[in-house]
Order: C-alpha cells, then sequence, then structure tokens
C-alpha cells in the first residue's frame, strides 16, 4: 500500500511538469516593409487612435449607440463568452469524478461458495465510483493551453470585428455627409438650369433660337434631375445602414449631419509598419490558433501513452432498505491503462499535425495580404489628396470665373444665360471636389483597417 502511495505521489508530481511550446517566427519580410511607402517612427510601438486620425464631430455618440445597441455586435460579444465556456467543457476530463447509482431490481444466483444452491439475490443495489486520471506527462495542461489559446484568439478576431465595425459606421456618416452635400449642389444646379430653360424658351418665342437647342437644354435638365433621384435613393439606402448599425432601427434620431468639405481632412499616422503588424488583433488571431493547434498536436501524442489513474469504487444489495449492507465490496487503489493500438488516435494526430501547416501558411499569408493592403491604403490615400488638391483648385478657378462674368453682367458686357453656365459650370466643380474629398476619407478609412487602428 505504501509503495502504491509512493509511486501515485511520484506521478502527480511529474505530472505538474511545465509543457511549453516553442515561440513563432514572427518575423515579417524585411524587404517588403523597407520598401513601403508610409514612413513611421521605429520607436512608436503602439499605433494611434482611431480619433487622432479621423476627426469627426458625432461620430463618437454613433459609435458609442452601436456598441451599445448593434446586434451583430452582441453576437461578437456572445462567441466570446461561448468558448470562454467551452475552456471548463475541454479540460474537464482531467478532474476527478464521482458517479452512484441505486436501482431495484429481481433475480437468483447458485454460486460454488453457496454449494450451488439458489439464493435469491437481494433487490435493492447501491454504488459509488470515484475516478481521476493523473496527468503523468502533462496532457491535460496541453490541453488546457490549448483551450486558452483558443481563448485568446476569439478575442483577437472580436477586436479585428471591433475595428470592422467602426470602420463600418465611420464610412456609412461620411458618405452620408458627402452625398448630403452634393444633394445641395445638385438643387442649386436644377435650380440654375430650369433660369436657363426658362431664358432658352423666350428666345425660341421671338425667334432668336430654334426647338433644337431647347430641347438639348431639356435633355441635360433631365439628366441632372436622373442624377438627383439617383444620388437621393443612395442617401435613403445609406442613411437607413446607419440607423440599423447604431440602433437596428429603420428610423432613429443621428447627430446633425455636417458638411464634408468642412470635417477636417484625415492625417497620414505615424506608425512603423512592423508595428502595426504586430498589433493586428487578425494576425494575432491567426498566431494564436496555431499555438493552439501545437498544444493539441502535444497532448494528444502523449494520448497515445499509457496513463494512471486512481480509482475507488464500492456497491450495497440488501433485500430491505432498513438494513442496507447485506452484501457490499469496497476497492481502492491505482490503474495503469496501456494502450497497445488505437488506429484512430493515430489517424486523428496526423490530421491535427498537417493543420497545424495550413495554419501557418494561412498566417504567412495573412501577413503578406496586410503588406499589400497597407501598401495599397498609403498609396492611395497619398494620390487621391493630390486629386483633391486638383479638383479644389478647379474648383477656386471656376469660382473666379463666375465672380468675374457677374461683375460683367453688371456691366452689361454678357448675357444672363452665360452667367448661367458659369454658375453651373462652378456647381460642377464643386461636386467633383466633394467627391475627391470623400475617396481621401474612404482611403484613410482603409489605411486604419489595414494598419489595425483600434477605436480609443
Amino acid at each position: 500500500m505504501n509503495k502504491s502511495l509512493l509511486l501515485l505521489s511520484g506521478c502527480i508530481l511529474f505530472g505538474c511538469s511545465s509543457k511549453k511550446i516553442s515561440p513563432l517566427n514572427n518575423v515579417y519580410q524585411a524587404d517588403k516593409i523597407e520598401s513601403l511607402t508610409l514612413e513611421g517612427d521605429s520607436n512608436i510601438s503602439t499605433p494611434p487612435s482611431f480619433q487622432k486620425i479621423i476627426q469627426i464631430e458625432g461620430l463618437e455618440s454613433l459609435v458609442h449607440n452601436g456598441f451599445q445597441k448593434n446586434n451583430s455586435w452582441k453576437v461578437q460579444l456572445a462567441k466570446v463568452n461561448v468558448v470562454r465556456t467551452e475552456l471548463g467543457l475541454t479540460i474537464s476530463g482531467s478532474k476527478p469524478s464521482i458517479e452512484g447509482t441505486i436501482s431495484w431490481s429481481e433475480g437468483r444466483e447458485k454460486t460454488r461458495e453457496s454449494g450451488f444452491i439458489e439464493k435469491t439475490i437481494p433487490s435493492w443495489k447501491g454504488g459509488a465510483s470515484f475516478n481521476w486520471e493523473i496527468d503523468v506527462w502533462g496532457k491535460w495542461k496541453l490541453l488546457k493551453e490549448s483551450a486558452k489559446m483558443h481563448l485568446i484568439e476569439a478575442e483577437y478576431i472580436k477586436e479585428s470585428s471591433r475595428i470592422v465595425f467602426v470602420n463600418e459606421i465611420a464610412n456609412a456618416w461620411i458618405l452620408l455627409a458627402a452625398q448630403k452635400e452634393e444633394l445641395d449642389i445638385l438643387k442649386k444646379s436644377i435650380n440654375s438650369h430650369q433660369k436657363s430653360i426658362n431664358f432658352y424658351e423666350k428666345k425660341v418665342q421671338v425667334g432668336e433660337e430654334n426647338n433644337a437647342t431647347l430641347s438639348r437644354q431639356k435633355v441635360a435638365f433631365d439628366q441632372l434631375l436622373l442624377e438627383e433621384a439617383s444620388l437621393l435613393r443612395r442617401y435613403e439606402i445609406t442613411k437607413l445602414r446607419l440607423h440599423y448599425l447604431t440602433s437596428n432601427k429603420l428610423n432613429s434620431d443621428i447627430p446633425k449631419i455636417a458638411k464634408l468639405s468642412e470635417i477636417k481632412l484625415p492625417i497620414l499616422p505615424k506608425v512603423f509598419p512592423t508595428n502595426a503588424l504586430k498589433s493586428r488583433p487578425d494576425l494575432k488571431a491567426k498566431e494564436a490558433k496555431i499555438r493552439e493547434n501545437l498544444y493539441l498536436e502535444k497532448s494528444m501524442k502523449y494520448d497515445l501513452y499509457p496513463s494512471l489513474s486512481f480509482q475507488t469504487s464500492g456497491f450495497i444489495l440488501s433485500s430491505n432498505l432498513s438494513e442496507p449492507f447485506e452484501q457490499w465490496k469496497a476497492s481502492i487503489g491505482p490503474v495503469l491503462n496501456l494502450p497497445i493500438w488505437n488506429p484512430r488516435k493515430k489517424s486523428e494526430l496526423s490530421v491535427v499535425s498537417a493543420q497545424n501547416e495550413v495554419f501557418k501558411e494561412e498566417w504567412r499569408a495573412s501577413i503578406n495580404l496586410a503588406i499589400e493592403e497597407i501598401e495599397s491604403a498609403t498609396r492611395s490615400f497619398l494620390m487621391s489628396k493630390n486629386e483633391l488638391s486638383i479638383a479644389l483648385r478647379s474648383s477656386q478657378q471656376s469660382s473666379s470665373i463666375l465672380a468675374v462674368t457677374k461683375a460683367k453682367l453688371e456691366a452689361g458686357l454678357v448675357s444672363q444665360l452665360e452667367l448661367l453656365e458659369d454658375e453651373r459650370q462652378f456647381l460642377d466643380s464643386n461636386r467633383k471636389s466633394i467627391k475627391s474629398r470623400l475617396r481621401v476619407f474612404q482611403f484613410a478609412l482603409d489605411l486604419t483597417k489595414s494598419l489595425g487602428i483600434q477605436w480609443a
């Protein structure tokens, strides 16, 4: 008995030994990193917050409402809770288990001990058992670490979803601001064009213009109406999208929409790409997935080794519950299980080993894709700012031309039709500048997402 207890204690101590997985080689491809357009300070280890890059008044309340009310976001939180609950389920086999039974049945028996005399078996039976598998090799420790990695992976996936969710709200908000401002400009253009048609109708009446010229003006006017109707449709759809993201309702209160031209342009973040990649939650989730599977693989290897359990059991038989111990048996001691041949477990181990390579390649592919996303978003952001400067210059020139035409009209040097034509050109250049400004914001949002910029 003493030897058995000594052996049991030794196995318990041995099973408590630490089983570690070597760290991943997460050195990113230096040649691609060094050639990136984005320049940052390598001493800055933490990327700036979303609000430092894109400053939009009213956005904070919308994001807050989204986190509080949006059901799609609540699904992400619920998924993490499920994984956290599953953590206990995964390692439940490592904990002692106790079972009890009680039953009633009729029966008879003959045994050598009773001289083969037939006897009635007691009707009432009860029993209890205790079983605890000793973690000799650290199998259950590794399974616990694997489950922890799965929980960490779920947390990173949640953080990645959080970035995407904020990005969707911000994108809907700036798109709404751009569409509203463009609608205001379109209405002015339509009014201006209507005035031109009125002038042409008068000219046709007095014979100064023919009907073909008037018809061309009306066609151009209808095209403006068509653009307004299309833009109004997209504006309403964007508003519905924003309502859903922030409140799950088709109609709800949203902050006053500012003009996009009055919102401060985003700034290029000063963050070193390598540091940004190391902080991206989706990449960290894939790292956690690899570690989870490595721990699982190692634990499955130990599952093919002999295992040691500590078991106790006992049962009683009685014909009368008032005299429960008519017959009883009890046992206690260690049990050594020797797996001789288990093809299924070997096949499962091979599958997990093969899956490790898949996860590693997916992780490397994600890094390369992230590098491409950062470079694409950076170049698009910088080039769109150049496009915006050209559009603004054109708008300023159109404004100057319109001012000169107004002065000439007052001096009687030009007609009202020329003024209206210059006015429409000015409004059209304003619309183009709004579209260019929208692209700057959209590419800035793409850049924040590719860098894994978090909402503070």
